[in-house]
């Protein structure tokens, strides 16, 4: 791929293509901004595009060495948490067995900007936003998840994840709790696999979340259809994890030989501000992970449901 066209951010996830009666989540698409209807039953859910999806079952992804200095947190305890998220995902059951998904930790990454690499190598990184938060929603937005794919399959090329620490009042642990990073994480990992927001309320994948609370750390019902569907058991696990043009911890330029010039050859493609034009083989969906919402309860009492493999 030499180029990549990058589809213009929305304030709520793009995503998916159906939601059933019995759940409400819906799986990213390649739909961009007016191109697909929103179902009648969840406006998550687009009716049209392709649903994105992973090539092989072998994921990887690192973190960045710097973390959040300004809200304390190390490399070392962002580490554990995205790892133990990723878990919970990988450890659902699907009708007996698990998701055929493995996750390689890829450890320290030195870039520190969402991008995607289309000559070199890249990483799928998670990262803080300490100093700006470029995107609108500054006030409400917990974090966001880029995803680069191919326009015409939806094969997904690469996912960043990009926390809102310099807003966020983030927190650990089970005391004093304001924006929990758990909670944020486990959602935002839901997104990175190639979830949508979902329409069940209490789900993981919800849009919205409430200060204080630390519900969103454990997977529902809803959430577990959801994996089940993006990597259903049985499917061959013999993959490689390496990205997509191979493995790098740098960003693939310095950012003044890319910035002001509009996806020059050899230069990475980052989310916002580049261009759209026909027949170019990628694209990027900016995805609103996680929204603020002052009034959002998390019922504790649950009906649990059997969860639901889907091919």
């Amino acid at each position: 791929m030499k180029s990549s066209r990058r589809l213009v951010p929305l304030l709520l996830a793009l995503s998916a293509l159906w939601a059933t009666p019995a759940f409400g989540f819906c799986r990213t698409t390649t739909c961009g901004p007016g191109q697909c209807t929103p179902n009648p039953s969840c406006d998550f859910c687009l009716e049209g595009g392709k649903p994105l999806y992973w090539g092989g079952r072998c994921i990887s992804f690192g973190i960045q060495r710097d973390a959040s200095p300004l809200r304390g947190i190390d490399f070392e305890t962002t580490r554990n948490i995205v790892g133990g998220a990723f878990a919970k995902w990988m450890g659902v059951d699907c009708g007996g067995v698990g998701p055929s998904l493995q996750l390689s930790d890829f450890g320290a990454i030195s870039c520190d900007r969402q991008e995607y690499n289309q000559t070199a190598g890249n990483a799928n990184v998670w990262m803080f936003r300490d100093d700006y938060w470029p995107y609108s929603g500054a006030n409400a937005t917990l974090a966001l998840t880029t995803i680069t794919f191919n326009v015409k399959t939806g094969e997904i090329f690469d996912a960043d994840v990009e926390i809102n620490s310099i807003q966020s009042p983030l927190t650990l642990g089970d005391t004093n709790i304001q924006a929990d990073l758990d909670s944020i994480v486990t959602h935002e990992a839901g997104h990175f696999l190639g979830l949508s927001h979902s329409c069940e309320k209490d789900a993981t994948m919800e849009a919205q979340y409430k200060l204080g609370e630390a519900g969103l750390r454990t997977l529902e019902p809803d959430d577990v259809a959801g994996v089940c569907t993006l990597f259903p058991p049985g499917s061959d696990q013999s993959c490689d994890p390496t990205p997509r043009h191979g493995f790098s911890t740098e960003c693939c330029n310095p950012r003044s030989e890319c910035e002001g010039r509009t996806e020059p050859e050899g230069c990475c493609t980052t989310a916002p501000g580049s261009t759209n034009s026909p027949g170019r083989l990628g694209g990027s969906l900016l995805l609103s992970g996680l929204l603020l919402f002052a009034a959002r309860r998390r019922r504790r009492q649950r009906r649990l449901r059997p969860p639901r493999a889907m091919g």
